[in-house]
């Protein structure tokens, strides 16, 4: 009964990964599709739009890369696949996740850059030279993404070469796994304090917008909202990402731990995409009038 149920679990994982790559799959190519667009247009792309496009690319390439490998191991299992292959199939999954991170990190400060005004020198010294560093800054960010999570692959794989002999001997204590991979969680937890401070002084603008201007309906108001609205997810989508990470290191052998953390995994990657589009207002108005002409159409 038992070994039934465990099956089970073993085969709904490429399932779940297969089915939310379909449904993450028109929304990230909607985004790409219209930012390519309006680059070719205009010849530029706001910072916006570069990062929106930039976690749009990332989901992707993590949903294709998670459901690749739950078939593989579904077909060829754990035991045929070597130190150095577990050590980059980890890597893969972690700088992936901390690059999502260090992405969310950046609009949210950008966010902040736009809206917030603070008479402060070094505040208006970097609101004035942080467009500059697009998109030159993205690739320093891949390269520190692949250097922090470096260790916690190393980590990981070294537990994986004896998967078998872990499920009964395991290698290594929960303690001993965290203190392994501390640095990234250190950067983690800084790079959380960040989207959260640009929240709170994006959340403390809007109110005293509110009551200067005592409307509700200004376009600046919406601005404000909408990016609010848009922080208050990316902290919820990380901080759930983290905790997933955290589930997984330390409950990976068990069959049903794994599949709980790949099912909330996907969900939220399916929720975080139409949070993206609502977030930009070129993209929600231009998804607003495709179902409108669909819409149309079908009448």
């Amino acid at each position: 009964m038992v070994t039934n149920i465990i099956k089970t679990l073993e085969i709904s994982v490429p399932v779940i990964d297969c089915i939310s790559l379909l449904i993450c799959l028109p929304g990230c190519m909607f985004i790409l599709v219209v930012n390519i667009l309006d680059w070719r247009k205009n010849k530029r792309l706001d910072i916006n739009d570069q990062l929106i496009s930039g976690l749009g690319i990332l989901i992707l390439i993590y949903r294709s890369f998670q459901a690749s490998f739950s078939c593989t191991l579904q077909i060829y299992e754990f035991y045929v696949i070597t130190s150095l292959a577990w050590f980059y199939i980890y890597l893969t999954y972690y700088s992936l996740g901390f690059l999502t991170l260090v992405f969310s990190t950046w609009l949210s400060i950008h966010f902040c850059l736009k809206i917030v005004n603070i008479n402060q020198n070094i505040y208006i010294y970097i609101q004035h030279n942080f467009p500059k560093m697009f998109p030159w800054i993205l690739l320093p960010s891949v390269l520190a993404s692949l250097l922090i999570s470096g260790p916690v692959a190393q980590n990981m794989s070294e537990q994986s070469l004896n998967f078998n002999d872990s499920l009964l001997y395991p290698s290594s204590s929960p303690l001993t796994t965290l203190l392994s991979v501390q640095l990234y969680f250190v950067f983690f937890a800084f790079c959380f304090l960040i989207i959260v401070i640009s929240l709170l002084l994006t959340i403390v603008s809007l109110y005293r917008h509110i009551q200067r201007m005592q409307s509700f309906r200004s376009e600046m108001v919406e601005a404000h909202v909408s990016a609010v609205k848009m922080l208050i997810a990316l902290i919820g989508f990380n901080l759930t990402f983290f905790a997933l990470m955290f589930l997984f290191m330390l409950k990976r052998h068990e069959p049903v731990w794994m599949t709980a953390a790949v099912l909330s995994n996907a969900s939220f990657h399916i929720l975080a995409i139409p949070i993206i589009i609502r977030g930009s207002r070129k993209l929600h108005i231009m998804l607003h009038k495709i179902l409108l002409h669909c819409m149309t159409s079908v009448s």
